[in-house]
């Protein structure tokens, strides 16, 4: 396997290791695996995941999720796509309503939505930490 290295938000940290500790998985990487695998059959419905017991995980982590209420709909994915959209245009308020209308403020998807929005809400709206998509190419 290759190795790979990715720097997370501590509070993203605490709730994986927090499962780890459940039992829920084995350890964080096998978590970063099921996540990154799990991600990449959403987007390419061809994709075959490669994690051991991944329809186990699936059904643990994801579909037993308290999430979105049931008469929703939203996956949490959209639910990413909708929190970052309002907040790169400046709605954290919207975004921040959205993640308490949709979440019970406990539920791990609501704490991940959160930290999220916090990336954004954090920077200030000039900087150049806040991502931005750009039309123009980068000037060097």
């Amino acid at each position: 396997m290759v190795k790979s290295t990715v720097r997370f938000p501590e509070p993203v940290v605490e709730e994986i290791e927090a499962l780890v500790e459940d039992g829920v998985v084995e350890s964080k990487s096998e978590f970063h695996r099921f996540c990154s695998e799990y991600v990449l059959a959403q987007l390419d419905p061809e994709f075959e995941p490669e994690t051991l017991d991944f329809e186990e995980l699936e059904a643990q982590l994801i579909r037993d999720s308290t999430g979105p209420s049931e008469g929703d709909g939203i996956s949490f994915l959209e639910s990413v796509l909708f929190i970052r959209k309002h907040a790169l245009r400046g709605n954290v308020q919207d975004a921040e309503d959205f993640i308490d209308h949709h979440y019970d403020p406990h539920d791990r998807d609501a704490v991940l939505l959160e930290e999220l929005l916090s990336f954004y809400h954090d920077s200030a709206p000039d900087s150049a930490a806040t991502p931005r998509r750009s039309v123009q190419p980068e000037q060097r």
